[in-house]
């Protein structure tokens, strides 16, 4: 689904981001990223800190864009451009994780030399709207390091509660880390 004005592999808009499908050039900076010591402190990019994971990320996602109907994507992988340049300053995400009960996880990282600016919240709210009016989803979802404040005031910034603390959640380096799980539910 691309928006009117946006081009082709564009799907959303905001009063300074393009969030477009990920392309085939992106996956040297989607590795890059998954390497870079400052965004991966909070974050588990696995797979995705090795070139070829980063490629079989990358290629998964043009493979899921190129569905016609977007009632048959679960997975919506996207990058996040800086207008009016076009600068690719990160990534985020929407998973469908539960199409029944119409629920969906997000996600994001942007480029260390942005944070503080608002962009990630900016990113996250128009996943959230793009999930509740164009999927119909009811619920969306998002974890972080429970030590990750930044990450924390975004997800609340964009309306999201906090519901639980999960505790020893995720392995960050050599121990256990808890986790915040973060909800907002389409009241409409």
């Amino acid at each position: 689904m691309s928006l009117p004005g946006l081009a082709a592999m564009d799907l959303l808009q905001t009063e300074r981001l393009i969030l477009r499908e990920l392309q085939s050039s992106d996956a040297d900076r989607v590795h890059h990223y998954a390497n870079e010591s400052d965004i991966n402190r909070y974050l588990i990019f696995g797979d995705l800190a090795t070139t070829k994971g980063a490629q079989n990320y990358v290629r998964r996602a043009i493979e899921n864009a190129s569905r016609e109907e977007t009632d048959q994507r679960l997975s919506f992988k996207l990058a996040i451009l800086l207008k009016p340049e076009r600068d690719f300053i990160g990534s985020c995400w929407l998973d469908i994780n539960d199409k029944g009960n119409r629920r969906a996880t997000i996600g994001y990282f942007i480029d260390n030399r942005y944070w503080g600016k608002g962009y990630a919240t900016e990113a996250a709210r128009s996943l959230i709207k793009f999930g509740f009016k164009d999927l119909g989803l009811h619920r969306v979802e998002a974890t972080c390091d429970a030590e990750h404040n930044a990450t924390r005031r975004v997800l609340e910034k964009a309306g999201m509660k906090r519901e639980a603390i999960l505790r020893q959640h995720r392995k960050r380096r050599q121990t256990w880390a808890d986790s915040c799980l973060y909800a907002i539910i389409d009241d409409l």
